[in-house]
């Protein structure tokens, strides 16, 4: 029976090593990866510019074209920068011009040029 009982343990704990490795790593897919190339700081004045945004040039998962997105940055917006395994918290300041990214979406894409989305995370990339 403690023969039993170790070897659940164990197996509890390397599901936990596991599951830890992978978060911290952020092993989830990006739905694109790609270029920034334009960033629009949202204007309080402006009725048709409450958020901020970013237009990303890069591939959508799925996809092999490059495609220009217009990505929503709202409050629920995760950022991230990786350094390596490590991923610290950055802020809307930190996304510029040139820098690549890898965008994760929140919601539905509307239809215009270009095509518009909310971004759930977007991680800068090295």
């Amino acid at each position: 029976m403690k023969i039993i009982t170790l070897f659940a343990i164990l197996v509890v704990l390397m599901m936990g090593v596991v599951y830890g490795v992978m978060f911290a790593t952020g092993d989830e897919k990006a739905d694109m990866n790609g270029k920034i190339v334009g960033v629009c700081l949202a204007d309080p004045q402006s009725e048709n510019n409450t958020q901020n945004s970013i237009l990303v040039e890069g591939v959508i998962a799925g996809n092999s074209q490059t495609n220009n997105l217009s990505i929503k940055v709202n409050n629920d917006t995760v950022i991230l920068k990786k350094h390596g395994n490590k991923r610290e918290n950055a802020s809307f300041s930190d996304l510029k011009t040139g820098e690549t990214v890898a965008v994760m979406f929140t919601g539905p894409f509307v239809d215009s040029y270009p095509p518009q989305t909310t971004a759930k995370q977007i991680v800068i990339t090295p």
